[in-house]
């Protein structure tokens, strides 16, 4: 699938928060049982039809990486359930960014995840991802902060002024975490139970 070709399509969120690719777009963009897809989204209407309003301060499209199941679904990450505000029966606005196919490797740079920064300040690599790029414990992976919420998923403003300043590096640990530096969480600022939006830079190595 070339880089600048994307396919979007409008899908109903159910009961296990899983969107389906619809059958022709499964086809026409190889996004077929078993390979892992980038998808963006943002929900578009509640259950009740009525039109879903973003706060402004929210990124205006939620990405993750999951493997397409048999049925032509993905399963929506519950830090972005939760962040999106998105529950069963909303429909979501949504694209397929790009396609992997299980014997190839995608580089680091086309991910982008959220997490739930614990008490000691590390974010998990979901396990998809890590297996797409193939990183490995030991890893030292380069990350850009995107977006944080803090412990009540309030958007927090500051990394709108100075994103360039919340880039860094750290070693992915034998559970696929990194560690975001002090000073970077003192600076934003990022508490445990903050979630935060990382976009993969690259893997050093």
């Amino acid at each position: 699938m070339s880089e600048a070709e994307k396919f979007e399509f409008e899908a109903e969120v159910d009961g296990e928060c899983r969107i389906r690719i619809p059958a022709d777009l499964q086809k026409a963009s190889g996004a077929l049982a078993d390979s892992i897809v980038t998808i963006k989204m943002k929900p578009i209407m509640d259950q009740e039809g009525k039109p879903v309003e973003i706060h402004p301060k929210m990124p205006e499209n939620f990405e993750f990486t999951d493997q397409v199941d048999g049925e032509g679904f993905v399963r929506i990450p519950e830090m972005i359930v939760k962040s999106s505000g998105t529950s069963p029966g909303f429909a979501v606005s949504a694209s397929v960014e790009h396609v992997l196919r299980e014997e190839k490797k995608e580089p680091a740079y086309k991910y982008e995840f959220l997490d739930k920064v614990d008490a000691e300040g590390r974010i998990t690599i979901p396990g998809v991802i890590r297996s797409s790029a193939g990183i490995d414990s030991g890893d030292v992976v380069s990350v850009r902060l995107r977006h944080v919420l803090d412990s009540e998923n309030r958007p927090v403003e500051r990394i709108e002024e100075l994103v360039d300043k919340f880039d860094f590096s750290s070693r992915v640990d034998e559970e696929g975490r990194i560690t975001i530096p002090g000073e970077v969480r003192e600076a934003v600022p990022i508490a445990p139970g903050s979630v935060v939006t990382v976009k993969m830079e690259q893997v050093i190595g």
